[in-house]
Protein backbone atom coordinates (compact mmCIF):
# COMPACT_ATOMS: atom_id res chain seq x y z
CA UNK A 1 0.00 0.00 0.00
CA UNK A 2 2.43 2.41 0.58
CA UNK A 3 4.17 1.56 -2.51
CA UNK A 4 0.76 2.74 -4.35
CA UNK A 5 0.53 5.71 -2.45
CA UNK A 6 4.27 6.85 -3.19
CA UNK A 7 3.41 5.94 -7.45
CA UNK A 8 0.52 8.01 -6.96
CA UNK A 9 -1.94 4.67 -7.48
CA UNK A 10 -5.61 4.99 -5.25
CA UNK A 11 -5.75 1.78 -4.50
CA UNK A 12 -8.34 0.54 -2.64
CA UNK A 13 -7.72 0.23 1.47
CA UNK A 14 -11.07 -1.25 2.56
CA UNK A 15 -9.06 -4.85 3.51
CA UNK A 16 -7.63 -3.03 6.14
CA UNK A 17 -9.81 -0.29 6.78
CA UNK A 18 -12.05 -0.34 10.01
CA UNK A 19 -15.54 -1.04 9.71
CA UNK A 20 -18.26 -0.52 12.72
CA UNK A 21 -21.26 -3.01 13.61
CA UNK A 22 -23.53 -1.22 16.38
CA UNK A 23 -25.24 -3.89 18.33
CA UNK A 24 -28.68 -2.27 18.53
CA UNK A 25 -30.08 0.78 16.16
CA UNK A 26 -29.24 4.38 15.45
CA UNK A 27 -32.84 5.20 17.21
CA UNK A 28 -31.31 3.16 20.26
CA UNK A 29 -28.89 5.68 20.55
CA UNK A 30 -30.75 8.41 20.25
CA UNK A 31 -32.73 7.50 22.92
CA UNK A 32 -29.80 7.17 25.25
CA UNK A 33 -29.95 3.51 25.48
CA UNK A 34 -25.66 3.81 24.74
CA UNK A 35 -25.79 1.23 22.80
CA UNK A 36 -22.45 -0.92 22.06
CA UNK A 37 -19.97 -0.35 18.98
CA UNK A 38 -18.06 -2.87 17.76
CA UNK A 39 -14.76 -2.34 15.51
CA UNK A 40 -13.00 -4.52 12.96
CA UNK A 41 -10.77 -5.18 9.88
CA UNK A 42 -11.12 -7.51 7.12
CA UNK A 43 -7.60 -8.54 7.34
CA UNK A 44 -7.40 -8.41 11.23
CA UNK A 45 -3.79 -6.79 10.48
CA UNK A 46 -2.27 -3.64 12.98
CA UNK A 47 -3.93 -2.43 15.90
CA UNK A 48 -7.36 -0.09 16.06
CA UNK A 49 -7.17 3.31 17.29
CA UNK A 50 -9.49 5.43 17.80
CA UNK A 51 -11.10 9.12 19.12
CA UNK A 52 -14.52 9.75 20.25
CA UNK A 53 -14.63 13.56 19.32
CA UNK A 54 -14.24 13.73 15.64
CA UNK A 55 -10.82 14.08 15.75
CA UNK A 56 -8.01 11.90 13.32
CA UNK A 57 -6.69 8.81 15.36
CA UNK A 58 -2.86 8.75 15.43
CA UNK A 59 -0.44 5.63 16.69
CA UNK A 60 -1.14 7.04 20.51
CA UNK A 61 -4.78 7.28 20.19
CA UNK A 62 -6.77 4.88 22.78
CA UNK A 63 -6.07 1.06 21.32
CA UNK A 64 -9.45 -0.59 20.90
CA UNK A 65 -9.68 -3.61 22.74
CA UNK A 66 -13.57 -4.39 23.46
CA UNK A 67 -17.17 -2.74 22.15
CA UNK A 68 -17.58 0.45 23.29
CA UNK A 69 -20.88 2.31 24.10
CA UNK A 70 -22.39 4.68 21.85
CA UNK A 71 -23.73 8.30 23.04
CA UNK A 72 -25.59 10.60 20.91
CA UNK A 73 -23.46 13.34 19.57
CA UNK A 74 -20.25 11.49 19.29
CA UNK A 75 -18.38 11.19 15.80
CA UNK A 76 -16.22 8.24 16.56
CA UNK A 77 -13.58 7.43 14.46
CA UNK A 78 -10.73 4.62 13.71
CA UNK A 79 -7.92 3.26 11.83
CA UNK A 80 -5.66 0.36 12.15
CA UNK A 81 -2.12 1.03 12.71
CA UNK A 82 1.16 -0.98 12.51
CA UNK A 83 4.08 -1.64 14.75
CA UNK A 84 6.12 1.54 13.20
CA UNK A 85 3.13 3.80 13.43
CA UNK A 86 1.70 4.34 10.16
CA UNK A 87 -1.73 3.94 8.93
CA UNK A 88 -2.71 0.81 7.50
CA UNK A 89 -5.77 2.65 5.79
CA UNK A 90 -7.51 6.00 6.07
CA UNK A 91 -9.63 6.34 8.62
CA UNK A 92 -13.55 5.68 8.71
CA UNK A 93 -15.94 7.39 10.94
CA UNK A 94 -19.09 5.99 12.86
CA UNK A 95 -21.36 9.39 12.95
CA UNK A 96 -23.53 9.85 16.39
CA UNK A 97 -25.20 13.05 15.38
CA UNK A 98 -28.62 13.67 15.43
CA UNK A 99 -28.74 14.15 11.68
CA UNK A 100 -26.71 11.15 10.84
CA UNK A 101 -28.45 8.77 13.11
CA UNK A 102 -31.95 9.96 11.35
CA UNK A 103 -30.54 8.99 7.97
CA UNK A 104 -30.53 5.79 5.52
CA UNK A 105 -28.33 5.98 2.28
CA UNK A 106 -28.95 4.26 -1.29
CA UNK A 107 -25.43 4.04 -1.36
CA UNK A 108 -24.74 1.98 2.18
CA UNK A 109 -27.97 1.67 4.34
CA UNK A 110 -30.48 0.64 2.47
CA UNK A 111 -31.31 -3.38 2.03
CA UNK A 112 -33.33 -5.14 -0.25
CA UNK A 113 -37.55 -5.98 -0.33
CA UNK A 114 -38.46 -9.02 -0.09
CA UNK A 115 -37.71 -11.45 -2.91
CA UNK A 116 -35.15 -9.50 -4.29
CA UNK A 117 -31.54 -8.70 -3.78
CA UNK A 118 -28.91 -5.67 -4.33
CA UNK A 119 -26.77 -7.61 -6.46
CA UNK A 120 -25.43 -4.49 -8.62
CA UNK A 121 -23.64 -1.25 -7.78
CA UNK A 122 -24.31 1.37 -10.36
CA UNK A 123 -22.83 4.78 -10.37
CA UNK A 124 -25.11 7.91 -11.12
CA UNK A 125 -24.08 8.94 -14.82
CA UNK A 126 -22.78 6.89 -17.22
CA UNK A 127 -19.02 6.63 -17.84
CA UNK A 128 -18.64 8.10 -14.57
CA UNK A 129 -15.07 8.10 -13.62
CA UNK A 130 -14.57 10.66 -11.00
CA UNK A 131 -15.30 10.22 -7.11
CA UNK A 132 -19.06 10.41 -7.08
CA UNK A 133 -21.74 8.28 -5.92
CA UNK A 134 -23.21 4.88 -6.60
CA UNK A 135 -26.05 2.75 -5.47
CA UNK A 136 -26.35 -0.45 -4.27
CA UNK A 137 -29.68 -1.67 -6.64
CA UNK A 138 -31.79 -4.61 -7.39
CA UNK A 139 -32.31 -4.08 -11.80
CA UNK A 140 -34.86 -6.69 -11.56
CA UNK A 141 -37.00 -4.76 -9.09
CA UNK A 142 -36.94 -0.71 -7.92
CA UNK A 143 -37.67 -1.12 -4.54
CA UNK A 144 -36.36 -0.92 -1.59
CA UNK A 145 -35.82 -0.82 2.67
CA UNK A 146 -34.38 2.17 4.94
CA UNK A 147 -34.27 -0.26 7.88
CA UNK A 148 -35.00 -0.10 11.51
CA UNK A 149 -35.94 4.15 11.09
CA UNK A 150 -36.68 5.72 14.58
CA UNK A 151 -40.25 7.10 13.52
CA UNK A 152 -40.96 7.52 17.17
CA UNK A 153 -38.13 10.06 17.36
CA UNK A 154 -38.86 12.29 14.10
CA UNK A 155 -41.40 11.90 11.44
CA UNK A 156 -40.76 14.92 8.92
CA UNK A 157 -38.81 13.33 6.20
CA UNK A 158 -37.03 14.46 3.02
CA UNK A 159 -36.06 11.71 0.44
CA UNK A 160 -33.69 11.85 -2.67
CA UNK A 161 -34.18 10.44 -5.09
CA UNK A 162 -31.45 9.74 -8.05
CA UNK A 163 -32.52 8.25 -11.71
CA UNK A 164 -29.94 5.96 -12.84
CA UNK A 165 -29.08 5.14 -16.48
CA UNK A 166 -30.69 1.85 -17.71
CA UNK A 167 -27.84 -0.23 -19.48
CA UNK A 168 -29.34 -3.69 -19.48
CA UNK A 169 -29.44 -6.71 -22.36
CA UNK A 170 -31.64 -8.98 -19.65
CA UNK A 171 -32.58 -11.19 -22.43
CA UNK A 172 -34.22 -14.62 -20.85
CA UNK A 173 -33.96 -12.98 -17.71
CA UNK A 174 -36.35 -10.46 -18.54
CA UNK A 175 -38.95 -12.63 -17.09
CA UNK A 176 -37.34 -12.12 -13.55
CA UNK A 177 -38.68 -8.15 -13.59
CA UNK A 178 -41.11 -6.73 -11.36
CA UNK A 179 -43.52 -4.44 -12.79
CA UNK A 180 -46.12 -2.16 -10.61
CA UNK A 181 -49.17 -0.57 -11.21
CA UNK A 182 -48.54 3.26 -11.65
CA UNK A 183 -51.54 5.66 -11.65
CA UNK A 184 -49.63 8.26 -13.43
CA UNK A 185 -47.93 9.24 -16.42
CA UNK A 186 -44.10 8.39 -15.16
CA UNK A 187 -44.76 6.28 -12.19
CA UNK A 188 -44.80 7.18 -8.48
CA UNK A 189 -42.38 6.77 -5.18
CA UNK A 190 -44.81 5.12 -3.05
CA UNK A 191 -43.61 5.36 0.73
CA UNK A 192 -44.46 2.25 3.26
CA UNK A 193 -44.36 2.28 7.02
CA UNK A 194 -43.85 -1.65 8.78
CA UNK A 195 -42.27 -3.27 5.42
CA UNK A 196 -43.50 -3.68 2.19
CA UNK A 197 -46.55 -5.04 2.88
CA UNK A 198 -47.09 -2.35 5.33
CA UNK A 199 -49.24 0.66 5.66
CA UNK A 200 -49.20 3.46 2.39
CA UNK A 201 -47.59 6.90 4.05
CA UNK A 202 -47.08 8.86 1.41
CA UNK A 203 -47.10 8.99 -2.46
CA UNK A 204 -45.39 11.00 -5.38
CA UNK A 205 -45.59 11.02 -9.00
CA UNK A 206 -42.62 11.38 -10.36
CA UNK A 207 -41.42 13.67 -12.81
CA UNK A 208 -40.84 13.88 -16.85
CA UNK A 209 -38.00 12.45 -17.11
CA UNK A 210 -36.61 13.95 -20.17
CA UNK A 211 -36.75 17.79 -18.23
CA UNK A 212 -36.36 16.74 -14.12
CA UNK A 213 -32.92 16.82 -13.27
CA UNK A 214 -30.56 13.23 -12.54
CA UNK A 215 -31.35 14.04 -8.27
CA UNK A 216 -34.99 15.44 -6.76
CA UNK A 217 -36.59 15.38 -3.43
CA UNK A 218 -39.67 14.93 -1.94
CA UNK A 219 -40.98 16.53 1.00
CA UNK A 220 -43.37 14.59 3.78
CA UNK A 221 -44.32 12.99 6.83
CA UNK A 222 -44.56 10.00 8.78
CA UNK A 223 -47.64 9.08 11.10
CA UNK A 224 -45.43 8.61 14.87
CA UNK A 225 -44.48 4.95 15.55
CA UNK A 226 -44.15 3.13 19.07
CA UNK A 227 -40.40 2.88 17.54
CA UNK A 228 -38.21 1.60 15.02
CA UNK A 229 -40.31 0.89 11.83
CA UNK A 230 -39.08 -0.37 8.07
CA UNK A 231 -39.90 2.14 5.68
CA UNK A 232 -40.34 0.38 2.24
CA UNK A 233 -39.34 3.08 -1.05
CA UNK A 234 -41.30 1.51 -4.03
CA UNK A 235 -40.83 3.16 -7.95
CA UNK A 236 -43.62 2.49 -9.83
CA UNK A 237 -42.17 3.58 -13.35
CA UNK A 238 -41.86 1.58 -16.33
CA UNK A 239 -39.48 -1.09 -16.37
CA UNK A 240 -38.38 0.25 -20.07
CA UNK A 241 -36.43 3.57 -18.60
CA UNK A 242 -35.76 5.02 -16.89
CA UNK A 243 -34.11 3.37 -13.63
CA UNK A 244 -35.00 4.61 -10.51
CA UNK A 245 -33.68 4.56 -6.66
CA UNK A 246 -33.25 6.31 -3.57
CA UNK A 247 -30.21 8.34 -2.54
CA UNK A 248 -31.23 9.85 0.85
CA UNK A 249 -33.80 9.14 3.20
CA UNK A 250 -33.92 11.65 6.20
CA UNK A 251 -35.92 11.91 8.89
CA UNK A 252 -36.46 16.42 10.34
CA UNK A 253 -38.03 17.09 13.52
CA UNK A 254 -41.51 18.24 12.42
CA UNK A 255 -41.27 22.35 11.68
Amino acid sequence: MLRYERQGIAAADAAFAVTYALDGSKGDVLRGKSPKLAMTTQTGAGTIRYTTDGSQPTARSRAYAAPIAVKPGQTITAAAFAKDGHALARPRAFDATQPALLRATGTADMVACPKGALGLRVPLVSGQSGDAPAYNVNIFDTCTQAPKMPLDVAQAFTVTVARLPRHYGLAHDYKALREHFAVTQYGELVMRTGGCDGTIAATFPLPDPDTAPNRFAFKGSFAKQPGDTDVCLQFTSPLSDPFYTVDTLQLEDAK
